[in-house]
């Protein structure tokens, strides 16, 4: 009798403890799913944000590339020189984007500064018949600034004809030729076409001496 009510007893704990063991185990389920849950909402919000940050960071970036390009372009399409100081003349925030814009687009920045240089010399030869010059170099090459923002810096950087150990004694409007002629491929920007077409008309009439009569 005594061994009966000792089995039942111990059948009843043993059943007890799996029921509680159970329980924990479902207890602990139910705990799971909702942290499962609240780091893949956690997760799914810090890709959102770090994609919005990124994406905002590459229109930002975009549209200052299109400002500087869009200003700089502007700029030298409507840039009308008058006699020799004209290059003087070109605000320091346009040569500003012009810097910025080596960095961006480099074939832009060669194109629109082909085209002052072009303009300019062309200018010249209507109104002076000669080039001038747009820059005296000092003797001493640590006397000048090659980090200035000038326009002449602006040719120097896109042609490297300025050779920092043996500077020239001056630059004339007229090297905008010598650059022409080692690249032709940008006579195919019309407007740098144009106004070379007329750097040639007019060069070819003071050659032949009837220019002045015009």
């Amino acid at each position: 009798m005594l061994n009966l009510v000792l089995n039942h007893a111990t059948n009843h704990i043993q059943t007890r403890c799996g029921a509680f063991k159970r329980n924990i185990v479902n207890l602990n389920k139910i705990l799971f799913l909702p942290i499962l849950f609240l780091l893949f909402n956690c997760n799914q919000k810090q890709e959102k944000t770090e994609n919005g940050i990124n994406s905002e960071s590459e229109l930002k970036t975009q549209s200052e590339s299109r400002n500087y390009k869009n200003e700089v372009s502007e700029f030298a399409l409507n840039f009308s020189p008058k006699g020799a100081s004209a290059l003087d003349s070109i605000p320091e925030n346009i040569i500003k984007d012009f810097r910025e814009l080596r960095a961006i687009d480099e074939i832009a920045h060669e194109k629109y500064v082909t085209l002052i240089f072009t303009k300019l010399y062309a200018e010249h030869l209507q109104c002076c018949h000669q080039s001038y010059i747009i820059k005296h170099f000092p003797a001493d090459k640590s006397e000048y600034d090659f980090d200035k923002l000038t326009m002449v810096n602006e040719f120097a950087f896109m042609s490297n004809y300025l050779d920092a150990e043996k500077l020239p004694e001056i630059w004339t409007s007229g090297i905008i030729e010598k650059w022409l002629t080692e690249n032709p491929e940008l006579l195919e920007f019309e407007p740098i076409g144009k106004y070379n077409q007329f750097i040639k008309t007019v060069s070819e009439k003071i050659k032949n001496g009837d220019y002045w009569d015009n």
